[in-house]
């Protein structure tokens, strides 16, 4: 029973043509009665379709609380007058919760870069390098050696043969010998001739194995020079898309939590001076 004023109850069940209080279960229909012939002032919000979700959750809230004012006409004068002043502001912050991101990505940004570059460069340089290398094997080398050879040729062969003969040697056969004192004397002469033809036929196999066994030392030393000139020119966009370094997952989630907010409780809070502060 509202003892100074009147109770939000008693105004919503007036509205809906209820002669008498009604029990729980009916409270939401009373007040999807009621609430259009309450909130029958113009307000802004962000969008009119969450318009009846807002005023009917006011009146819930504060169903059973007497209004803080003398009359309803003058409860009714000071909630429209408060519904005007505080709703711009709260309409920010439900456009805010509109924005959609993901916590867990706090960088997301493009940098570009235009830029050139020259210049000129000499590098000079020694190089040495030694290199030893050992090489062996071995050859092996067969074959069949054949040979046909024909000799055709003719001889000629002239002999002289001497009778020599003495009756009364005055010497020795010494003298015989030396044709002195001869007695009788033949000279006989012969001529032959001969034609040869020869023919000879040569086969033969040649095996040979050889074995190496080479080593090579080598010693270079060169001295280099490298000129070169060049002209860079540098552009390109990068775009970084993902987390900063320092941060971690859970301390993303905390900083997102502590972000939300309760914007219809905040409103509710800043109705409750047009009610009694005794209940």
């Amino acid at each position: 029973m509202s003892k100074y004023t009147t109770e939000v109850r008693y105004i919503c069940e007036k509205y809906a043509d209820y002669d008498e209080s009604k029990e729980y279960p009916d409270v939401k229909s009373i007040i999807d009665k009621s609430w259009k012939k309450i909130f029958d002032f113009e307000f802004p919000i962000f969008d009119e379709e969450y318009k009846p979700i807002l005023c009917k959750k006011i009146i819930k809230h504060y169903y059973t609380r007497e209004i803080g004012l003398e009359t309803v006409a003058l409860w009714k004068l000071k909630l429209d007058t408060l519904m005007n002043e505080i709703m711009p502001y709260y309409n920010k912050l439900y456009e805010s919760e509109l924005l959609k991101f993901d916590p867990f990505r706090d960088a997301d940004y493009t940098k570009s870069h235009e830029g050139s570059d020259s210049g000129k460069g000499t590098d000079t340089g020694n190089t040495t390098r030694t290199g030893a290398g050992v090489h062996t094997g071995t050859i092996e080398d067969a074959g069949t050696h054949a040979e046909t050879i024909n000799d055709v040729g003719h001889d000629e062969l002239t002999e002289t043969t001497w009778d020599i003969y003495s009756d009364t040697p005055q010497g020795a056969l010494t003298n015989v010998e030396n044709e002195t004192y001869l007695t009788n004397a033949e000279k006989t002469t012969h001529t032959a001739e001969r034609d040869n033809t020869n023919d000879r036929e040569i086969e033969g196999e040649n095996a040979n194995t050889r074995t190496f066994n080479d080593r090579t030392d080598t010693t270079e030393n060169a001295n280099n020079t490298l000129k070169r000139e060049y002209d860079n020119t540098n552009e390109y966009v990068d775009h970084v898309v993902g987390k900063f370094p320092g941060k971690s997952y859970p301390h993303l989630l905390k900083e997102f939590r502590e972000t939300l907010l309760n914007i219809d409780m905040n409103i509710i809070a800043d109705l409750g001076e047009l009610f009694m502060k005794l209940w």
